[in-house]
């Protein structure tokens, strides 16, 4: 399959993804299936091979790839809305290494491959920049409910960070919220490759 959906309207879209899927349960048969649109491959694949210029970047399961990016690419083509990135560089602290952009310091993991003054992309899916908890502050710029969930689009020292909860938030345009980050749950990247380090 060729892109089958990229002409289809909303509803009808979501209708033949299913059917798609129930034919090639029924027939099981390998099926290629070629898309640009990330989140028909996530919820219609059973392995995910990601190209970039020709080239394979990753394959594997929809949340092996989501989980575990092999590489910025990767980490930034997967998830809707895409993983937040900040560049920056590890610093040493009274209490251990942290991740030092200008204007904010965010946790890092602890691991052995870390060093100081190293230039890493730090990278955190929406889901895991948590309202109400303290890592850093940002300034709202906008809010979008989506009816189950909600996106909350800040800025943290002229960056863009987006946060997506279950939760209902009273946030206005201008607001300044506190937003904590699992250090466990962030993904680090070599500046210079792109190559994930942890």
């Amino acid at each position: 399959f060729d892109e089958p959906l990229s002409n289809l309207d909303a509803k009808l879209r979501v209708q033949m993804k299913l059917e798609v899927r129930e034919l090639q349960n029924r027939l099981k048969t390998t099926v290629i299936y070629a898309t640009q649109e990330q989140i028909e491959a996530m919820t219609m694949a059973d392995r995910i091979v990601i190209m970039q210029n020709g080239n394979i970047e990753q394959t594997g399961k929809p949340l092996e790839l989501y989980d575990n990016p092999r590489n910025l690419f990767v980490a930034t083509f997967i998830g809707s809305p895409t993983m937040n990135i900040f560049e920056g560089t590890v610093t040493r602290q009274a209490m251990g290494l942290v991740f030092y952009a200008d204007g904010f310091v965010l946790p890092l993991p602890k691991l052995k491959d870390l060093n100081p003054d190293m230039k890493i992309m730090y990278g955190v899916r929406p889901e895991h920049v948590i309202p109400g908890e303290k890592s850093i502050e940002a300034e709202i710029s906008h809010v979008e409910p989506t009816g189950s969930e909600t996106l909350i689009y800040g800025r943290i020292a002229g960056r863009s960070v987006v946060s997506q909860v279950r939760d209902r938030f009273d946030f206005k345009p201008g607001d300044k919220v506190s937003f904590g980050i699992n250090p466990d749950k962030v993904h680090l990247f070599d500046k210079p490759t792109g190559e994930r380090i942890n």
